[in-house]
């Protein structure tokens, strides 16, 4: 597994140290090591992610084993990587990770430096029974930032304003691997047929009750499956599945989707409208209006539209004329951190307070579209009481909206993503 390890090591600093993105790196170096077998790519998807999900605990466990501050970035990125597997893995035995480190550190010239990385890896191994948290009792921020791999500033954010148990809770849903869910197509086929359908294909099934949707696992690359061709569903969070449902398209309803990319809510309505009516699903980049359209193409939804705008700016042509408005508004994504591990290092609480002003713009803009009497959808796939309750309470306070139905979905209590959403009914 020395070339999976490599190529590990190589993307994880990739991401690190030149900013690059999880998936899209970790995509791109798959993709140039296309001969290697599937269980060499799960080991290097599973060994970045992994390093990603542990990356504070890891640090920390070096830190502890080091008396020399770690300089070098290759170093860093190959004590990490095989700090993960010592402590998080047991394919492989420790000594075997310690030998194979050595060979790579020697491989890039570094000869000087195996000693070193030996002796780490080792003492590591030897003491993984008996790692020494922060005091809970002393620093909880710091004692569940470093079990958990969280940043500080965002655990103390989360403990303003949710419980120590709930805060845990999102910790641990945010360190879980990530699950795929299915969108089923009702308008070509059930839940049950398509269940037996992908079974047939080769993938492990779980239905979720009271939904059309579907759990997948074991499939690899859902787009190559004639299932998938075939236009029978559609990757959707259950959670957001739910937030459609809390505004209820109607067939001949007109549906107006502000920020639709890659165009989920928009299908899904469309399939509860039974095709018919009229969802136009807007976004502010060109290329993101080829994926809609090729999405709707696919799911033979033909009422969806696409359309570029900016959601921020409110346009007269669309002003009171539509029965169900979306805006799933950009946020700081804090309920996905299980699907993108990386992006909770490059988050800042500036960041919150940016997308916190866009948003409210986002807001008042999309308050004039619906009819009076139609409904506003405001939704977030993340876990922050600025971005979400506080913009709303000021919403409400200055614009003549009713709220009807409000929900939270926090990462680690039950399926899904971390998710907020909430329905109102324009008033005047």
């Amino acid at each position: 597994m020395n070339n999976a390890r490599e190529i590990a090591v190589n993307t994880l600093l990739e991401i690190l140290d030149s900013g690059g993105y999880n998936n899209i790196v970790l995509s791109k170096n798959l993709g140039k090591n296309s001969d290697m077998s599937s269980v060499e790519r799960n080991m290097v998807t599973e060994l970045v992610n992994g390093t990603l999900r542990n990356l504070i605990l890891i640090d920390y466990i070096i830190a502890a084993h080091s008396k020399t501050p770690v300089k070098k970035p290759i170093i860093k990125a190959l004590l990490r990587v095989s700090t993960y597997q010592i402590m998080f893995m047991d394919k492989i035995p420790d000594s075997a990770v310690c030998d194979e480190a050595v060979k790579l550190v020697k491989k890039r010239g570094l000869t000087g430096l195996s000693g070193y990385v030996n002796g780490v890896l080792r003492n590591i191994a030897r003491s993984k029974g008996s790692l020494a948290l922060p005091d809970r009792a002393k620093d909880l921020a710091e004692y569940l930032s470093v079990k958990y791999s969280h940043p500080k500033w965002l655990v103390k954010y989360w403990l303003s304003f949710m419980s120590e148990s709930q805060v845990e809770s999102v910790c641990l849903g945010g360190n879980a691997a990530p699950e795929i869910t299915l969108c089923v197509n009702s308008l070509k086929i059930s839940t049950e047929e398509l269940a037996k359908l992908l079974e047939s294909e080769g993938a492990g099934i779980q239905q979720i009750g009271g939904f059309n949707a579907l759990k997948i696992k074991g499939a690899g690359d859902i787009r190559n499956l004639k299932s998938f061709k075939r236009g029978l569903y559609h990757i959707m969070d259950i959670n957001a599945m739910k937030a459609v449902d809390l505004i209820a398209p109607q067939p001949g309803e007109h549906v107006l989707d502000l920020c639709a990319s890659p165009g989920g809510k928009s299908f899904y309505a469309a399939q509860l409208m039974n095709n018919k009516g009229k969802v136009l699903s807007l976004d502010i980049h060109e290329h993101k209006m080829r994926l809609i359209k090729e999405g709707a193409e696919r799911l033979g939804l033909d009422i969806v539209e696409s359309g570029i705008n900016d959601a921020e700016l409110a346009r007269e042509t669309y002003m009171d004329k539509w029965d169900k408005v979306i805006l799933d508004a950009p946020c700081s994504g804090l309920g996905v951190l299980s699907k993108k591990p990386d992006a909770r290092y490059k988050k800042t609480f500036d960041d919150i307070k940016s997308l916190e002003k866009i948003q409210r713009a986002m807001l008042e803009a999309s308050s004039k579209y619906p009819k009076v009497g139609g409904k506003l959808l405001y939704a977030t796939c993340t876990i922050s009481a600025a971005e979400n309750e506080k913009n709303i309470s000021w919403f409400l306070e200055n614009f003549p909206y009713k709220q009807e139905g409000e929900f939270m979905a926090l990462p680690g209590q039950g399926i899904g993503d971390g998710f907020y959403a909430v329905s109102m009914v324009r008033m005047s």
